[in-house]
Formats: C-alpha cells, structure tokens, sequence
C-alpha cells in the first residue's frame, strides 16, 4: 500500500488535503503528523478520523527520532506544517526558525536516509 506522509494536516489547507488524498485515492494510507499549534484543529478532520487509512499522530516536526519513526515507512512526504502570520513572528521569531527551518531539515534529511520517493514542500 502506498503511504503518504502529510505534514499539518490539521490546518485548514492541509486538512482539505488530507480529505482529498483519502477520496481521490482511497488504497493509499495517509498519515497526518501535527503538532496542534495555533492553527491546527482536530474538528477539521472529524469527518474521516475513523478512516482505516488515516491515521494521526501528534508531534513535532522537529522532534528527529519520531520523523524518522514516521517516515521509513511512507512513500512520499507533503508538507504543509509551518509557522505563519507575520505578527506572530515579529512577536517570537525563534519558533518561526525551529519549525520553519529546522523542522524542514529534519524532514528533508529523514527524506534522504529512507529514499523518499518525492518530497513536495507547500510554502
């Protein structure tokens, strides 16, 4: 079975993915990894969380042990997980560089290790 990855897929945008991949191809499994900030919210997926081939995982892109967990066995990764809204950045920028920036590079060098077969970066 093939396996997507989809980062963030609690946010708006990546949920409405997460309910298109499962209905434009239903044998593929996608796992949603999300770390429930701000802009992620459960109720958005309520409709498919008793999906056999859905499957949610909370946590943090950053977090190198649980991604490389995740991702040798997935096909391909989409990642939507982000930090956003430019005042919220001006308030705390670290957390733009943690997730924006080295959560990517976890995700990227995850990607490598395991031979990801495509890696599609939403910006």
């Amino acid at each position: 079975m093939t396996k997507v990855l989809i980062t963030g897929g609690a946010g708006f945008i990546g949920s409405n993915f997460v309910k298109y991949m499962l209905e434009k191809y239903p044998d593929y499994e996608i796992i949603n990894l999300d770390a429930l900030t701000y802009c992620g919210n459960l109720e958005n997926l309520e409709d498919i969380e008793d999906n056999p081939n859905y499957a949610f995982v909370k946590g943090d892109i950053q977090d190198a042990e649980l991604v490389d967990s995740i991702v040798k066995d997935v096909d391909y990764i989409v990642h939507f997980a982000a930090e956003s809204h430019v005042d919220r950045s001006i308030e705390d920028p670290q957390i733009f560089i943690k997730t924006n920036i080295i959560g990517t590079q976890v995700l990227l060098d995850a990607a490598k290790k395991h031979g990801i077969k495509k890696f599609l970066q939403v910006s």
